[in-house]
């Protein structure tokens, strides 16, 4: 009798303490959150993650920053090699390259995360929602826009005799405007940021699509750039050093408009703490009209989970989602630091983002183009980093001088055609 009350008291124990253990490990989920960001956004997204981790003490996040050039060749040898981060962030244009890396988030293995987590579709703007869908299948979900827009030196406005609170936006306002600048001894205009060849290719994009143009026919067969559309444009780029002289090659157009030394920058939203250190001597523009319509180039950042290990639970995958969401309502005070504009809807409309000094001055400007459908996605195709690359380094040979637009546009068509032609 003795035997067996020990016996069912020591089992007690060990069903109590196996449980008890497995409660306690359940709760301990880990996850690993890579993205891409540096600089104040880095620093504004490790707050966000840090008062994730004060409201939720059972989810440990390790936040993997700033991996930028080589993040989506990482992100491809983590999820080959079996130990994938469970969160991470793409540009929505790269899914269609690394969708075979990627959980589909409406079914992933343990079920559709987007209905599970209560994520509302008609929260998010609805073409950055559409742009994280490849196949009838979500991939991401939409959390900003990075976007091009003209920030230009209200200092030297006045200075160059022209009018601080009227930014010039049409071609014959912008020329006029650049040439006075350069009269009065700044360098003018930079089209292309701080000025590596990713930049002037972006500007050409816009400027080719205000003419109507399109990069590629409809099912990426070929090239249908080399026209006169995209010598004109490219030819304007060219101009702006080798005719206008308004800026010289080579240039760093952060650095020149840091040091108040530019009148008008190309830039993205991420340079507004560039522009702040100006004080109150700057504005965010519209980008001008220069042809038949106003363009901006746009992309989207988009959350997405790579593919987990065969049998990873459920937990994990809903601590992703969790942090997701946490993420989304703290979406303001990323823009704040870092400029991009909010894809989610109930973020845009935030009070206090609409009250601050980078929304009034800049943002503002972003969100009207985005509202007006005054923008243009990159290309979206699963070679679209080698056609990028092949058109970027033609671009930079014209503006460099070192061969003319036609030359430059006819050999990016040759070797994207190439790039295309292979299987």
């Amino acid at each position: 009798m003795k035997f067996k009350i020990r016996s069912v008291f020591f089992t007690g124990v060990f069903l109590f303490t196996t449980i008890f253990l497995g409660s306690l490990q359940a709760k301990d989920i880990n996850i690993q959150f890579r993205t891409m960001e540096h600089g104040k956004a880095a620093s504004v997204e490790q707050e966000i993650v840090d008062m994730f981790g004060k409201s939720r003490p059972d989810i440990k996040v390790d936040l993997l920053q700033g991996q930028w050039t080589q993040y989506y060749s990482q992100l491809r040898l983590a999820v080959m090699g079996g130990n994938p981060p469970q969160l991470g962030v793409t540009l929505l244009q790269k899914i269609v390259e690394i969708d075979e890396y990627l959980t589909a988030l409406d079914e992933s293995p343990v079920g559709n995360l987007l209905e599970m987590a209560g994520i509302n579709p008609a929260e998010f703007d609805q073409k950055g929602w559409k742009a994280g869908q490849l196949n009838g299948k979500q991939y991401a979900i939409p959390f900003n826009y990075p976007a091009l827009l003209m920030w230009y030196n209200k200092e030297i406005f006045s200075k160059a005799g022209l009018d601080p609170e009227k930014f010039p936006d049409t071609m014959e306002e912008f020329v006029d405007a650049c040439n006075k600048i350069k009269a009065a001894g700044f360098y003018a205009f930079h089209p292309a940021s701080d000025g590596p060849p990713r930049f002037w290719r972006r500007t050409w994009y816009m400027l080719f699509w205000e003419q109507g143009g399109e990069l590629f026919d409809e099912g990426y067969t070929k090239a249908t750039f080399n026209n006169e559309q995209g010598i004109k444009a490219l030819q304007f780029l060219v101009d702006i050093i080798h005719k206008y002289g308004w800026n010289v090659v080579g240039a760093d157009g952060y650095k020149q408009f840091s040091g108040k030394e530019l009148g008008i920058i190309y830039a993205g939203n991420w340079f507004y703490p560039y522009a702040a250190k100006l004080g109150d001597n700057w504005s965010g523009a519209k980008v001008p009209k220069f042809f038949d319509k106003r363009v901006t180039w746009l992309n989207g950042h988009g959350f997405q989970i790579p593919k987990q290990p065969e049998g990873t639970p459920k937990e994990v995958y809903m601590a992703a989602m969790d942090l997701i969401k946490f993420y989304l309502k703290n979406l303001p005070k990323s823009t704040m630091v870092a400029g991009h504009i909010p894809a989610y809807k109930p973020a845009l409309a935030d009070k206090t983002l609409k009250e601050s000094d980078y929304y009034t001055k800049a943002g503002k400007y972003i969100a009207a183009m985005v509202e007006a459908g005054e923008l243009h996605y990159p290309i979206q195709n699963a070679k679209g980093s080698e056609l990028e690359n092949a058109i970027q380094i033609n671009i930079e040979l014209a503006v460099n001088g070192k061969i003319s637009p036609e030359e430059a546009l006819a050999n990016a068509e040759k070797e994207c055609n190439s790039i295309l032609s292979k299987k």
